[in-house]
């Protein structure tokens, strides 16, 4: 038997298929005077032909993550011994060629992660012996109807696309043995008929985030063999029949976010193998079923955001690898059941926004495993033995106790808690001081003990706690005056690297500032801002210059106390100042001329005090309303006009001159970036960038305020500047009154979110466009910041497609108003929301990068009206 080299039609179509592609990318290293079967991600296998003669054939072509880009060249259809491939994780685009249904060998093809368009159902129908189909996260469309059968196929994978319309009944004909089917993702309607044509065989069915609705058929029953059904954020309604026990396989079941309501069946005892149970967001009533008892292997029970009741009426002591319990915002009431210390791998525990009553068992000392502990909103008793208890569960990180223990006394003595990085513990009305044991939390970021009626003096030893950054004493009678060791927290001081990015596994933590108003929602400790909140107390004394050194503090709230004395003129080195509020006190003298350096200034108020003397010009202070200054009768703009006789005009300067351009790369960064996310995020496209100059604190404010018209030193020198925009940009002569003016001198009512670098504010251009801006804080890696946001501004920019757009809308207006007058509209939004989720992933490692996001955002179909505001 003789062995040949490759046939020279198949070196022509690798070629071929070679040249379609651009990048760096593997195909670089295929060299024409090596043996194809050499090349990189090419695998051949010898094959004989009928005369009887072998020669090597391509039967792999394996180049995921190979950074490819460009069409897919029809010439792969030539490969006709070709078994698997695998053009994954790149950035291919362009309609799938019918070539591709030339591979009659073909039985393992992953197109997912890429940037394909189009329909499928052409290149798709001739692959008789398709075994594994993944077209997932592209931006494919159009509907099934058409597709052939495909006997061999077991696992079928078309998530994350934009395909419409009915499920086609052929979907589970496709063949007989098919086992994993995932539609998870795309704009699909209707109900479920075509799983009356599902095969036993099936395992997995994956059909989240559709427009899907009506009652789960009975049918669906019948599929023995299911391990996983996944239905979640559809429109789904009813009852969940007690034939779920039929499924004695699952594993897995998710209905999350539809319109399910009744109760839930006492029919899990069959459910042996079953492993995840989450049924939150839906109208579920009644009492958790007693016989998710006898499902031995589960580890996640999520019914939270129901309206369940009753006592918690489970023995968990038969659910011994129970990882995630969380059953708030219900109407459970009654204590909480002992048998929970037998979840020896209980990491994770809420029970927040129910009636439950009672004290904390003795016996929760026994869960050594929990991470997160949520008890708020309830009528708990006894914190002295909650904590005694709580101690001894040595991984304990997160403890949010709020709203409960009501008019009890703080303890002064507890041991333990070593791995505590947030403690809450406000709104309970608890008596008594700040308790010394704190110290010993060495580990501790965030410390809320407001809304309480804690007296005495604020402990010097809190300068100790090195990884505080987040501390609030506010709402108490607290009384003397602000100790000189709270400006010696390392946190606020420098950025703390070693700092863990805590998250709140899944569950959201929310801080308010009022009894009233709904909480500003963190899914995670980091994103937190570092702040001191010691309003509404009983302080008194001078403000130390010392509080100057804390340069990372984003937020000083000292309002409504008996401070006096001067403002420091030390506080414009709190560079990251965001907001100061010292109004309610009895301050003296002039407002630091110094503070106008303090570009990240988004809210000032001095407002009643005994202040006088000129108000600072320039910088914020340009933009701050007079009720920042009013109740200061000294404080004046202008020797013809004061503060107090001023009523609400705005603040003036009396002969303004042009306010200057920006043009030169400060430290304080600008980031102007105006994106429209599909449906309505109207963001323009346009960035604006003041790139952070390496030079000390001091050479960095006086630049801003040579930027603000104030004069420059003689020994300072101009440096280039750099204006990045994107392609179609409309904003090139914005100033930075401008910014200010735009986004109400970066008011804190306008976040509209918060990255790695810094936060996000909603804004209106002074030619009326819709915009986001990005203000780069000024800690952490700078460097790292600038290279992560030019590789968004290069990605950015390239893209040209219809979810980057500038839509006009009228003022106010958040999303398109034509979403609403179609249903897949409002599907393409939960598409948005999600891919954006994705990027706020709490584990850097599972974010995707810029140029996929982009990828995804153009596999989000937009039609009709909103194709004709593309630009």
């Amino acid at each position: 038997m003789t062995l040949k080299k490759p046939t020279e039609p198949a070196i022509w179509s690798r070629k071929e298929f070679a040249g379609n592609l651009t990048g760096k990318s593997a195909i670089t290293s295929w060299k024409s005077d090596q043996l194809c079967c050499q090349w990189e991600g090419v695998i051949c296998e010898s094959v004989s032909d009928y005369s009887g003669s072998s020669s090597n054939r391509v039967t792999e072509l394996i180049l995921s993550r190979s950074g490819l880009r460009g069409s897919i060249s029809q010439s792969l259809g030539r490969l006709d011994w070709l078994r698997r491939l695998d053009l994954s994780y790149n950035q291919l685009s362009g309609e799938l060629p019918a070539g591709i249904s030339s591979l009659k060998l073909l039985e393992v093809l992953d197109l997912s992660y890429n940037s394909l368009s189009g329909p499928v159902v052409a290149a798709l129908s001739g692959l008789v012996s398709i075994m594994s189909l993944n077209i997932s996260s592209n931006k494919f469309a159009g509907d099934l109807v058409d597709l052939g059968a495909l006997p061999d196929l077991l696992v079928f994978n078309i998530s994350n696309n934009s395909f419409s319309g009915r499920l086609s009944p052929n979907a589970c004909s496709l063949s007989t043995g098919i086992r994993i089917l995932d539609f998870s993702v795309n704009l699909l309607s209707g109900e479920l008929e075509f799983l009356q044509n599902c095969s036993t065989s099936l395992q997995q069915l994956k059909l989240d985030m559709n427009s899907l609705w009506g009652h789960l058929p009975a049918f669906l029953y019948s599929l023995s063999n299911l391990e996983l059904l996944s239905v979640s954020a559809n429109k789904f309604s009813g009852r969940l029949s007690e034939d779920l026990s039929k499924l004695s396989r699952l594993k897995s079941l998710d209905v999350c976010g539809n319109q399910f309501s009744g109760v839930l069946p006492n029919t899990f005892g069959n459910l042996s193998r079953l492993e995840q149970l989450i049924v939150h967001s839906n109208s579920f009533s009644g009492q958790l079923p007693s016989t998710l008892s006898l499902c031995s292997d589960l580890r996640v029970l999520d019914v939270r955001n129901n309206s369940l009741s009753g006592p918690i009426d489970l023995d968990f002591s038969r659910l011994p690898h129970l990882c995630i319990l969380d059953i708030a915002t219900n109407h459970f009431q009654g204590p909480l059941p002992e048998s929970l210390s037998n979840c020896q791998e209980l990491k994770v525990l809420s029970v927040a926004k129910n009636g439950l009553k009672g004290e904390i068992p003795e016996s929760f000392r026994n869960l050594k495993s929990l991470s997160f502990l949520s008890l708020s909103n309830n009528s708990f008793a006894n914190l002295s033995r909650a904590l005694s208890v709580l101690q001894h569960c040595n991984n304990l990180s997160t403890l949010i106790l709020t709203k409960n223990f009501h008019g009890e006394e703080i303890p002064e003595s507890v041991e333990g808690f070593d791995s505590l990085t947030v403690l809450a513990l406000g709104n309970c009305a608890l008596k008594g001081h700040v308790p010394r044991w704190l110290l010993k939390c060495r580990k501790l970021q965030v410390l809320d003990l407001s809304w309480n009626s804690l007296d005495g003096n604020i402990p010097p030893w809190i300068g100790q706690m090195e990884n505080l950054f987040y501390l609030d004493f506010s709402n108490n009678s607290i009384t003397g005056e602000i100790p000189k060791n709270l400006t010696e927290l390392r946190s606020l001081i420098c950025l703390n690297s070693t700092s863990s990015a805590i998250t709140s596994a899944g569950i959201p933590l929310y801080v308010k500032r009022n009894q009233s108003a709904s909480g500003l929602q963190y899914n995670q400790i980091s994103s937190f801002p570092p702040s001191i909140y010691l309003s509404n107390n009983r302080i008194s004394g001078r403000l130390c210059p010392e509080m100057g050194r804390l340069k990372e503090l984003h937020v000083l709230d000292l309002s409504r106390n008996n401070i006096s004395g001067f403002v420091p003129s030390s506080f414009s080195s709190m560079e990251n100042l965001e907001v100061i509020d010292l109004s309610s006190n009895n301050l003296v003298g002039a407002i630091p001329s110094s503070l106008s350096r303090l570009t990240f200034l988004s809210r000032f108020s001095v407002a009643d005090n005994h202040l006088e003397g000129p108000i600072p010009k320039g910088g914020q202070f340009s933009s701050f309303p007079n009720s920042s200054f009013e109740g200061n009768p000294g404080l004046y703009v202008d020797s013809s006009r004061s503060v107090a006789a001023a009523g609400n005009e705005s603040l003036t300067h009396s002969n303004s001159s042009r306010r200057p351009r920006i043009n030169k790369l400060g430290r304080s960064s600008f980031i102007v970036v105006t994106v429209s996310l599909a449906l309505g995020f109207s963001l323009l496209l346009a960035v604006i960038m003041l790139r952070k100059s390496r030079r000390g604190v001091h050479d960095r404010m006086d630049e801003l305020g040579k930027e603000l018209g104030m004069p420059r030193r003689p020994s300072e020198a101009p440096e280039s500047s750099r204006l990045v925009l994107f392609q179609n940009s409309n904003c090139k002569d914005l100033t930075v009154g401008d910014l200010l003016k735009s986004t109400g001198n970066f008011n804190q009512a306008n976040i509209i979110g918060c990255g790695g670098f810094g936060l996000v504010y909603k804004a209106n251009l002074p030619n009326g466009t819709k915009a986001a801006i990005k203000r780069l804080s000024n800690s952490g890696d700078c460097g790292q910041a600038e290279r992560e946001f030019q590789a968004e501004v290069e990605a950015l920019s390239r893209a040209q497609n219809k979810n980057l757009m500038r839509m006009e809308k009228k003022d106010g207006e958040v999303i398109d108003p034509s979403i609403w007058e179609n249903k897949d509209y409002q599907k393409q939004v939960l598409k948005v929301l999600s891919i954006a989720c994705t990027c706020t992933d709490p584990d850097p490692r599972r974010r995707p990068g810029i140029e996929q996001v982009v990828s995804w955002l153009e596999g989000v179909g937009l039609e009709g009206s909103l194709q004709s505001q593309t630009t």
